[in-house]
Order: C-alpha cells, then structure tokens, then sequence
C-alpha cells in the first residue's frame, strides 16, 4: 500500500488544488506525494511543495486519514492530510517535477462539486466549517476508479 501525505492549504477562502485532465473530465488533488526512504510525513509534504510548485510550506495538525483499496489499475493508497501554509514563494507548476496540468485556487463553496482524489469534498468541507480534526474517514470509493 502506498502511502501519500498532502496539505490542505486555505488562503482567502480558497483552496489550493492540482488539476490533472483526463479524457473523462478533470480530477483535482490536494499538493503532496509519495514518501522517499527516511522522510516523515510533514518532511514529504514540504519537499513536493518545493518540488513541484516552488513553495516553501509549513505542515501543521493532520486533520485526516482515509484509504483508497487497489483496483486493476492503482494500487492501494492511504491518504494523510495535514494542514498547511504557504510560508515563502507564489505556487506555480513546475512542468518537469510534475504530471498535473495546473493548479488552482478553488473558492471553498465549489468543493461539492469537484471530481477530488481521494474523494473529500465533505471532509475538507466539514473542517473549513466546524474545525473539526484528526478523523477517520476509512475507506473512499472513488467513483472514477
């Protein structure tokens, strides 16, 4: 099972996402990835932070966890979600370090409607509205897997 920590970074109500088009339609995720041998989790964030958007981040409470179960085309993942904030640097993609095509600042109120890897919308919502923290989401069933 891979294992991929990603920071919800909110800025003026926004949320920063990667965009990956695909021939079904878009699919959004949240800045982060795969761990290297010896890096803790907030360390994997801030590297692909840098890596892949030149920002510098700072990782904060992990708000959530939840797993994706393997289908014939993607492995089994466990997905950690910490907060994050933007300390140094203006997000841009850096082509050669990633696949995703873009990224975005999504405004919160249009979270629901988003294809998002893992699925979620209602977690990153709930925290935004009630703060809440460190829950289990357990298993996602990602309708485009």
């Amino acid at each position: 099972m891979r294992i991929r920590p990603a920071a919800l970074i909110i800025e003026n109500n926004h949320v920063l996402f990667l965009r990956y088009d695909y021939p079904g339609g878009s699919k959004f995720a949240l800045p982060g990835g795969n761990v290297d041998a010896g890096e803790t989790f907030p360390v994997t964030i801030a590297r692909e932070c840098e890596e892949e958007l030149g920002i510098e981040v700072e990782v904060h409470d992990l708000l959530f966890t939840c797993q994706v179960h393997a289908t014939d085309d993607y492995s089994a993942c466990a997905h950690l979600i910490f907060e994050g904030d933007i300390v140094g640097g203006i997000p841009l993609i850096q082509a050669g370090e990633t696949t995703a095509d873009d990224l975005v600042w999504v405004p919160v109120d249009k979270i629901a409607e988003l294809t998002i890897y893992p699925s979620i919308n209602d977690a990153i919502l709930d925290y935004v509205h009630t703060g809440k923290k460190g829950q289990y989401l357990g298993t996602l069933k990602q309708i485009w897997l």
